[in-house]
């Protein structure tokens, strides 16, 4: 039994193929290494807003409060004016110093509140000076990841190109042999043999039987004594 050499480009081309996706694989894992940490160090900075935003709606919720009371002591002055008796009058009194001990209250508040703002927008401004730089360095990271799996794209386009071509040049009975025969020797039917040991199933030659083989061999006819294996030297020596 022999099988044409064009198989043996066949299976170049087809483990060629396997290192490009596999690389591509590779490449892919690192992008989405590289997205998880720039989606990490943006969830730190959205967190330092999100905090500074907070704390802002909260200083506005003092505020309208304040202008609440405000509001609220100008209608009981109005009603003071109105009081039909003292009793009244000085329930309305106690409702104004009331209110207005809330506003001082408040105001306090207000003035702590106000500091941590300061506080926060200096963390913000500093969590956006470490981490912007950090992820624009990781997207020209991943920019030059896209632009290594576009190569390999169209690489990988050449060489299923290449492989259907072969495929069209060899007779369908022994491209069907040569499908079987990957099945049987785990996609490797043709082994070099160049460093002295077949490359498929690493049994190394005695000097005698090196010699020997290389003397006979014959690409696509003869096999390794061991596996079975159509064997090739690419050393060409």
């Amino acid at each position: 039994m022999m099988l044409r050499e064009e198989l043996l480009k066949l299976q170049q081309k087809e483990i060629e193929l396997i290192r490009l996706k596999t690389k591509k694989k590779e490449l892919e894992g690192e992008r989405r290494e590289l997205l998880s940490k720039i989606d990490d160090l943006e969830k730190k900075i959205e967190s330092a807003r999100l905090k500074l935003e907070e704390k802002k709606e909260h200083l506005r919720e003092l505020k309208n409060f304040i202008s609440y009371k405000k509001e609220r002591i100008r209608e009981l002055k109005r009603q003071k004016e109105g009081a039909k008796n003292r009793e009244e009058f000085k329930k309305i009194l106690r409702l104004i110093a009331k209110n207005e001990d809330e506003i001082i209250k408040v105001s306090q508040q207000i003035t702590g509140v106000e500091t941590e703002i300061e506080a926060l927008k200096d963390g913000y401004r500093k969590v956006k000076e470490q981490f912007l730089p950090k992820i624009a360095e990781l997207q020209e990271k991943i920019s030059e990841i896209d632009s290594e799996i576009a190569v390999i794209d169209k690489k990988i386009k050449k060489v299923l190109s290449e492989i259907e071509q072969i495929k069209l040049s060899v007779p369908k009975e022994e491209l069907e042999q040569f499908e079987e025969m990957k099945e049987k020797f785990n996609g490797l039917v043709f082994a070099d043999v160049s460093t002295g040991s077949c490359e498929g199933c690493g049994m190394a030659y005695s000097s005698a039987e090196f010699r020997e083989l290389l003397h006979r061999l014959q690409p696509g006819k003869t096999k390794c004594p061991y596996c079975g294996r159509f064997v090739y030297n690419k050393s060409g020596a």
